[in-house]
């Protein structure tokens, strides 16, 4: 009896260090799945992502530069037909 109950002692010890082993790994996993993918993947499309924003960044100064040229010009038109005596 005393010997069965030494062998079941060492199983449950070996199932629980098993069992807390699992734990850490488990968690190691979910740490890298969450926190360290999503960062690898961040690393590979920001540059992308970067050269996206810089696009936009260039439209929208071209977009302004025209809008102030359109409104200079339209200025200097409407000065040069009242010159004329024109845009009554």
């Amino acid at each position: 009896m005393y010997e069965f109950t030494k062998e079941n002692n060492h199983m449950l010890k070996a199932m629980r260090r098993d069992a807390f082993i699992g734990g850490i790994i488990k968690f190691i996993v979910w740490v890298v799945l969450f926190i360290v993918l999503p960062y690898i993947a961040w690393l590979f499309i920001q540059p992308y992502l970067q050269g996206v924003l810089d696009t936009y960044q260039n439209v929208q100064k071209t977009t302004s530069a025209v809008s102030n040229t359109t409104s200079v010009n339209l200025s200097k038109l409407d000065e040069l037909l009242k010159k004329f005596g024109g845009g009554q």
